[in-house]
């Protein structure tokens, strides 16, 4: 039963790599680009700031989401309700490749960070707060996107979301860009250009409370999927 199930698996999962593989290597590329030159920023001040990696996360679900418009498209949904495949394994493969990255926010922003602090030698009073604040910021907004959009997407269909996301899409991007041009009015030169806001410290238990919720957010929206896919007709 389970050689079944993880077969099944396996060609859900080549399927989606035939439709957005080239996608998921692109925004994988543009996560890691972001973490690393958050290491970079960290080497440079001594300080985990809130920039341009917080979001990429974000927009790199946004990307992915893009998966579904394929669904109608080249009736991929009506082939895989055809298929002796479980309503919960679609819905899982879908939902891997953002919670992979959501995992990869989680895991190395914090490690990457502190590596930039110690490359620097000389950390900021609270340096450890700020680096769980920037983990939970970048966790919540690659997130955000799978928790309300997935079940969406799963229930209706991605045609009937699309101007929805859209508008989502461009306030990600719009506050991205407002994220990232305050953490580069940053000067470690000038005292008096030090934007204070960005450098808020968070406790690291609350870091690892807000993960936790997130993920229990994350399985709540893959059950809600699960049961809007199961009622749609494609």
């Amino acid at each position: 039963m389970c050689d079944m199930t993880g077969n099944k698996i396996k060609g859900l999962l080549l399927n989606e790599w035939y439709t957005i593989g080239k996608i998921f290597i692109a925004v994988c590329v543009m996560v890691i680009a972001s973490l690393f030159g958050s290491l970079f920023m960290a080497a440079a001040t001594g300080e985990a700031v809130i920039g341009f990696s917080t979001v990429t996360g974000g927009i790199g679900v946004m990307l992915l989401s893009s998966a579904f418009s394929y669904d109608n498209w080249k009736s991929i949904g009506s082939f895989k309700k055809s298929m002796p495949y479980s309503d919960s394994e679609v819905v899982l493969v879908r939902f891997l490749p953002p919670v992979m990255l959501i995992a990869v926010e989680a895991f190395c922003t914090p490690i990457l960070l502190t590596i930039g602090g110690l490359i620097h030698g000389d950390l900021s009073e609270g340096f450890e707060g700020q680096a769980a604040f920037v983990t939970a910021v970048s966790v919540l907004y690659t997130a955000i996107p799978v928790m309300i959009f997935y079940p969406l997407f799963f229930k209706y269909g991605y045609q009937k979301m699309q101007m929805i996301l859209g508008i989502f899409s461009a306030i990600l991007v719009t506050s991205s860009l407002s994220l990232s041009m305050m953490g580069i009015v940053r000067s470690p030169d000038d005292e008096n250009m030090a934007d204070k806001s960005m450098l808020i410290n968070m406790p690291v238990p609350v870091c690892v409370i807000i993960i936790a919720v997130v993920a229990a957010l994350i399985v709540v929206a893959y059950k809600v999927s699960v049961a809007g896919y199961s009622k749609r007709d494609d």
